[in-house]
C-alpha cells in the first residue's frame, strides 16, 4: 500500500498493524499523489508480485485529474457523506470504474437513499460498478476482494 495524506502517518500505521507493507507519503499542503511520488515510494516497497493499492490524498477533486498509471481508480462514497457526491465531484466518479458504498452498517440510523447514490453516480458514469460494504460487519468485503481479482487477473492476462 502506497498511502497518501497531507500530514502524518495514522494510515499508513494502521495498515502496517495488519501484516501489509505499506509506505507513507506526505504531500504537506499538495491535495494529491503524483506519478513521481508514487515512483519513489514504489521503489521502498520491494514489490515483486501482488496487487499494490494506492490511496490518493482523502478528497474527491484532485486525486480525479492524475494518472498514476494505476489499472483502476476506485472512489470510496461513504454513507454518512450525502447522495450527492457524484454530483458534486462528477469528475472523480467519471474517472471510476468502481464505487464502493462504505459504511453500511450505518444505514438503519441515517436518512440516506442508496439507489439516489447509485443513480447519482450512473448519471456521471453509466458504467460504473458498484460494491456495498461495510468493515465492521463485513458485508460485501468477499465481492469486493473477487473485483480486485478479477481486476488483477486482467491485467495479468493482458500483459
Amino acid at each position: 500500500v502506497i498511502e497518501g495524506d497531507q500530514e502524518a502517518s495514522v494510515d499508513a500505521d494502521r495498515i502496517r498493524a495488519t501484516g501489509a507493507p505499506a509506505i507513507q507519503v506526505n504531500t504537506g499542503r499538495g491535495c494529491h499523489l503524483d506519478a513521481q511520488m508514487v515512483d519513489d515510494a514504489f521503489g521502498r516497497l520491494h514489490f515483486e508480485d501482488g496487487v499494490l493499492f494506492v490511496e490518493n490524498v482523502g478528497n474527491l477533486v484532485c486525486p480525479a485529474g492524475f494518472d498514476l498509471g494505476e489499472a483502476h481508480k476506485v472512489v470510496i462514497a461513504s454513507v454518512t457523506e450525502g447522495e450527492d457526491k457524484p454530483l458534486k465531484y462528477p469528475n472523480m466518479f467519471a474517472a471510476a470504474s468502481l464505487m464502493l458504498v462504505s459504511k453500511t452498517d450505518l444505514l438503519p440510523h441515517l436518512d440516506f437513499d442508496v439507489d439516489a447514490l447509485v443513480a447519482n453516480a450512473r448519471r456521471v458514469n453509466p458504467h460504473i460498478g458498484v460494491i456495498h460494504v461495510s468493515a465492521r460487519t463485513g458485508e460485501g468485503l468477499d465481492a469486493w476482494l473477487t473485483w480486485i481479482d478479477g481486476a488483477r487477473r486482467m491485467q495479468t492476462a493482458a500483459r
